[in-house]
């Protein structure tokens, strides 16, 4: 008897510590990454991304980075992302870019995670908006196939 109280004193000054310092018990938000290539509209693209959904107090967050074969680019400050099991949407504006006309506007990227590797079902699809467009889940008018590289939506 003595020893199993002993065992759960030890357990509640454990925990108790644990409290004190500010462990946190919360599961580890969703996210998305990947670097991947694509092409649409007849055109090779390629992003480079993470995306990490907001929980507790810490907000979304995460970067793109955008290319394509006319060696356009963008960089996204990701600042809101909605994971739905193999599916995650994000946006952000643009920060900097290529074409002056780009910064300042906003990205919304839908990616649909196939499975390993990529090119095994993995799907992306985007459009700029001019404000922010939030990061709704909704069905994408068009997806386009990953060719290269992986996505995970975890």
């Amino acid at each position: 008897m003595k020893h199993k109280t002993a065992y759960w004193c030890v357990l509640a000054v454990a925990v108790g510590l644990l409290v004190f310092a500010g462990v946190s018990f919360s599961a580890a938000p969703h996210k998305a990454t990947g670097g991947v290539g694509f092409t649409a509209y007849d055109l090779d693209r390629r992003i480079d991304f993470t995306a990490h959904e907001a929980y507790d107090e810490h907000p979304a967050k995460g970067n793109l980075h955008y290319s394509d074969a006319n060696h356009d680019w963008y960089d996204v400050d990701v600042t809101c992302v909605t994971i739905v099991n193999e599916w995650a949407f994000f946006s952000g504006p643009v920060l900097r870019a290529s074409q002056d006309g780009w910064v300042g506007q906003w990205v919304l990227i839908a990616v649909f995670d196939g499975g390993t590797p990529g090119r095994k079902g993995d799907k992306v699809w985007g459009t700029f908006a001019s404000s922010d467009p939030g990061c709704q889940p909704f069905r994408p008018p068009v997806m386009f196939d990953v060719t290269n590289g992986n996505l995970q939506v975890q």
